[in-house]
């Protein structure tokens, strides 16, 4: 949905962080993404899972020979890669129950402590991630959103 910014303002004037916000943007136009809670939780976990196996693979602390690699492992951790018929199927992460997502997220973290990527080029962006992961957390588990 494009709205101009002070369309925007008066739509969301009851809301000060909203507004907050929309002042950082720059520009005349915003935009808006209207989403059920489901969509939301789906969309903001895949894009911590990536962002998380983004920075590992960049800060070139992991061990994997490749980035799909480094994925597909994360996701087996997460009980998201089967083998049928001798074929290996990959489910989306999309598809991640909160507890896959967790289970995998830890792990990923867990391994990134140890290989010292908080001590690499990538430093600065794990610790956004990390912060962005604990939001989700409490979004999930203090919220209900299932």
């Amino acid at each position: 949905m494009q709205l101009t910014k002070e369309e925007a303002k008066h739509i969301f004037a009851p809301l000060p962080e909203a507004l907050k916000r929309i002042d950082k943007i720059s520009g005349d136009i915003v935009y808006f993404d209207l989403q059920s809670a489901q969509a939301y939780k789906t969309a903001k976990q895949n894009n911590l899972f990536h962002s998380l196996l983004q920075c590992f693979w960049l800060s070139g602390c992991s061990s994997f020979g490749d980035y799909d690699a480094l994925r597909l492992y994360y996701k087996r951790v997460a009980g998201l890669v089967k083998r049928r018929d001798g074929v290996i199927v990959e489910c989306s992460w999309a598809d991640a129950s909160k507890e896959q997502a967790k289970t995998a997220i830890d792990m990923c973290k867990r391994d990134m402590d140890a290989a010292g990527v908080i001590g690499s080029n990538q430093a600065q962006k794990y610790e956004a991630i990390l912060k962005g992961i604990k939001q989700w957390y409490e979004m999930e588990y203090n919220n209900g959103i299932n």
